[in-house]
């Protein structure tokens, strides 16, 4: 993955990019030293994702921004997912209730959380039994903005 987007990053030109190996628990990057961090379909399958959140704080400077694609579920996807191997594989195995995902973003000390967009991530999808396993859920992809404040 890291050479694909190497290649890419090349391919676009892009001179301020810089790609790190690391864990979403223990970024290695210094306090306060990005602007903004986006993430796409990574988050929900972290499983300490409160701790996660901490270190996308700890990393961003006061003011900094993050845009957040994930899958969240409307009804709690873990008491059944492990009997249920197709939740991984649709990747809703790991996603979260979105009212304590939203709650576990605020409660690293982001402020201004709120979804700016949904998306049924899951109606192209050629397998019915996904559709339905991600209706019966209520799995989406939302798009979640927040910051760090200002004055922290």
């Amino acid at each position: 993955m890291i050479e694909k987007a190497r290649a890419n990053i090349e391919k676009m030109g892009a001179k301020n990019v810089k790609i790190l190996k690391g864990d979403a628990t223990r970024i290695p990057l210094d306090e306060a030293s990005v602007d903004v961090v986006t993430s796409n379909g990574v988050l929900n399958l972290v499983p300490e994702k409160g701790k996660a959140f901490h270190e996308i704080y700890r990393v961003l400077k006061p003011g900094g921004k993050i845009q957040i694609c994930d899958i969240v579920v409307q009804s709690n996807v873990q008491k059944v997912c492990g009997l249920i191997p197709q939740l991984w594989a649709d990747c809703i195995g790991g996603a979260a209730v979105e009212s304590e995902y939203i709650r576990t973003i605020k409660e690293a000390g982001f402020e201004d959380v709120r979804v700016i967009k949904r998306l049924d991530y899951f109606a192209s999808s050629p397998s019915e039994n996904t559709k339905r396993l991600t209706k019966t859920f209520g799995a989406e992809s939302v798009v979640i903005t927040g910051s760090r404040p200002k004055n922290d």
